[in-house]
């Protein structure tokens, strides 16, 4: 059964805050950005943060990767992210920014666990090779780990979502119309 446009929108915003805030399907993300030579680029990405009212999504990157210098060229991103268990898709568009924040960017760093802080103490910048065989050198130094760290937020500015669980699927836009959404059903 189709839900109404403003459902399905609530549905997403719901989604990405339960995202956030524990693990489920849509935690884990594809970010596609575009490469100096425009070719397309996508990655997995943890979604980390939403702020619902700003429709702004938070993710934690190093700061050496292709996808900051990518999204300082082109702030334009799309995200998808897909619950298997549900059938639906969520596609996200918006643009991006590196947050250069010193306090806030220190606040997003505190909030991670140990585990993700460590991922950052890696010396060599991501994509860099590595001997076969070997691992990439790392240190114990948080001070350096943290100058490592980028926080980017992502502010929505366009969200379809398709639900395959339904005969006939059902696909709902919404792009963003002054302060506010407009949604509106459209043909999956």
């Amino acid at each position: 059964m189709a839900t109404t446009p403003d459902a399905a929108l609530a549905s997403v915003r719901d989604a990405l805050a339960a995202a956030t805030t524990r693990r489920t399907p849509f935690t884990l993300a594809s970010l596609a950005t575009a490469s100096a030579d425009g070719a397309p680029r996508s990655r997995s990405v943890i979604l980390r943060a939403w702020d619902v009212d700003r429709a702004v999504l938070g993710i934690a990157t190093d700061a050496r990767s292709a996808k900051v210098r990518e999204i300082r060229a082109d702030p334009r991103v799309a995200l998808v992210v897909w619950d298997d268990d549900t059938q639906v898709q969520v596609r996200l568009e918006g643009r991006a920014a590196v947050l250069e924040d010193a306090d806030e960017r220190r606040r997003r760093w505190d909030a991670l666990g140990t585990r993700s802080r460590r991922g950052y103490a890696t010396l060599a910048a991501p994509g860099t090779p590595v001997d076969p065989g070997g691992t990439p050198a790392q240190d114990d130094d948080e001070a350096a780990w943290f100058g490592r760290f980028a926080w980017v937020e992502v502010a929505v500015d366009r969200v379809d979502r398709l639900d395959l669980s339904t005969d006939p699927h059902d696909r709902v836009v919404a792009e963003r119309d002054g302060a506010g959404w407009r949604a509106r059903r459209v043909a999956p």
